[in-house]
């Protein structure tokens, strides 16, 4: 003998095949919003991993600028000694956080400032004669 069936009327099996179908539609949907979600995301992602490297790149260029530019600076520095009389060029070009400190310690600066100036006229005056 076969299994006994449920009796269900055709209103009921309608009732569910609509269901199953609005439900198979909104996961169709979700689905399709979930992909065009992660498709944005990666697109954003590939996006600023180009732009960090070009900022990247942007830096090393800066550094090496900074560093052609600090050995130029010493190199004419260094032609013109005489003008820089008791001025160490290193203790000028280091790259630690001193530059926090020198605020503090303004007048030395100061000092040193006017007799630079003062050097550079005593030694156009000389040239000039």
């Amino acid at each position: 003998m076969p299994p006994k069936r449920k009796s269900t009327t055709d209103e009921e099996d309608d009732e569910y095949r609509r269901k199953r179908d609005r439900n198979n539609q909104a996961v169709k949907r979700s689905r399709v919003k979930s992909k065009m979600k992660t498709e944005e995301t990666q697109q954003r992602v590939n996006d600023l991993r180009l732009k960090n490297q070009l900022l990247e790149d942007k830096i090393d260029n800066q550094k090496k600028e900074l560093k052609f530019l600090k050995e130029l600076f010493i190199t004419q520095a260094q032609a013109k000694a005489d003008k820089l009389v008791g001025i160490n060029l290193n203790e000028l070009l280091q790259d630690d956080d001193n530059d926090d400190n020198d605020e503090d310690e303004g007048e030395p600066s100061k000092k040193r400032a006017k007799e630079q100036s003062k050097g550079e006229g005593s030694s156009k005056s000389r040239s000039r004669r």
